[in-house]
């Protein structure tokens, strides 16, 4: 598939589209998981020359705003520290991409990894609704965004003493 030219909505939909070669119903054939950006799409559909994607990462600072009650858990706020967003080429041969897994979480503070084409995508487009979880493994959560292909959030590893 010839992708030099294309816009971003038009990348963004093919990247979307690519299915994987694991044979896994609706499996993707570029995706972010624990070990990082991952592309093995299927022969068919592969890109002819590899495609240059964006890989943004946010430390989720959280603070506790509520203690828990016997009708309430406790609530939390938390809020968006960049740390750095790096360009990686994906493709055309299958493989991992190296020192794109996502960064590990400390006791009041988990992260956000979120790969993407064209803009950078602003603060305010961050999801709002992060669930804490009992897991460090990351779980995919939806970003808003034209070019946002995916994203991994990693819950703290413990909020108790936040």
């Amino acid at each position: 598939m010839k992708t030099a030219g294309m816009s971003v909505e038009k990348l963004t939909a093919y990247l979307k589209e690519l299915p994987s070669s694991s044979g896994a119903y609706q499996s993707r054939g570029l995706t972010l998981d624990s070990s990082g950006l991952n592309f093995t799409p299927e022969a068919i559909q592969r890109p002819c020359k590899a495609v240059t994607v964006k890989l943004a990462r946010y430390w989720v600072e959280l603070e506790k705003t509520r203690e828990a009650t016997v009708v309430s858990p406790a609530g939390y706020e938390y809020q968006y520290t960049p740390i750095d967003v790096t360009s990686h080429k994906a493709g055309p041969q299958d493989g991992r991409v190296p020192d794109t897994a996502p960064p590990g979480g400390s006791d009041c503070q988990g992260s956000l990894s979120v790969l993407y084409l064209g803009e950078d995508i602003p603060l305010q487009s961050l999801p709002s609704d992060l669930e804490l979880t009992d897991t460090t493994a990351p779980v995919p959560v939806e970003v808003a965004g034209d070019g946002v292909l995916s994203a991994l959030y990693v819950s703290p590893i413990s909020v108790v003493s936040c």
